[in-house]
């Protein structure tokens, strides 16, 4: 545990020492391991995320039952005694669910974005800082660039932990009552620390470009400058897109 300490310190603090010391291209591996991490991190992140709104949701809901066949294979059946339709006829056309539990498999229903969402990211990340150190007119390496986008993810992390943080913040004493209104109650609620979790994806923001920049410096053979322009520009890019 120790001897990781001062690389992940160097690497917050003074990430131009960190790659001077470990070439990028050389800590593939380790990102590569990060991405995953952050993978398994998101989709445990999601899962919390549906527990938690599970929880504050007290209400059910009126759905059709899917265990009864449609009206008109009803009425089609109604005077065949052996028709196999006939006891799933007899069952009510509507059921009450608890809306937490629907929630939850809603949110399941979206884990593969977390599962999948940080590999499609590291590619294009990859490409995106190999092309940006060839526009620099530099000579980037594909294992370089590939370890500086999983080194990416690491920052990631402070986000999704601030996200979290807010959402069970304004959770805590919340309960939901209408699911009807329940995304109009949960954006009002989540207002209160939307500045909070905004300063922490400015900091994550800055945290990726100074590493980015660093390690594209390194791998790239360009200045800092450069690799601080080639670098930021698709960052913000990504950072406004997400913002919509």
């Amino acid at each position: 545990m120790v001897p990781l300490v001062r690389p992940l310190r160097q690497l917050a603090l003074s990430p131009t020492r960190f790659f001077e010391e470990r070439p990028p291209s050389d800590t593939l591996p380790v990102a590569a391991g990060l991405v995953v991490l952050f993978a398994v991190g998101l989709t445990v992140a999601l899962l919390l995320v549906g527990s938690m709104l599970a929880g504050a949701v007290d209400a059910t809901v009126t759905m059709d039952n899917p265990e009864r066949p449609p009206d008109f294979v009803c009425e089609q059946h109604a005077d065949d005694p052996d028709s196999s339709f006939e006891e799933r006829c007899d069952e009510p056309e509507t059921i009450e669910r608890d809306a937490g539990k629907l929630i939850r498999e809603a949110v399941t229903d979206y884990l593969w974005i977390g599962i999948a969402g940080p590999f499609v990211l590291w590619v294009l990340g990859t490409v995106v800082l190999f092309a940006g150190g060839r526009l620099a007119a530099g000579d980037p390496s594909l294992a370089g660039t590939a370890a500086l986008a999983g080194w990416a993810a690491l920052p990631e992390f402070l986000r999704v932990i601030a996200g979290l943080a807010g959402l069970w913040y304004v959770l805590r004493d919340l309960t939901i009552t209408n699911p009807e209104r329940g995304a109009d109650v949960l954006e009002t609620a989540m207002a209160s620390v939307e500045p909070a979790i905004l300063a922490a994806s400015v900091l994550t923001l800055g945290w990726q470009w100074s590493i980015l920049s660093a390690g594209l410096s390194e791998d790239a053979d360009i200045s800092r400058g450069a690799a601080a322009v080639a670098v930021g520009v698709p960052l913000v890019i990504f950072f406004v897109l997400g913002a919509l």
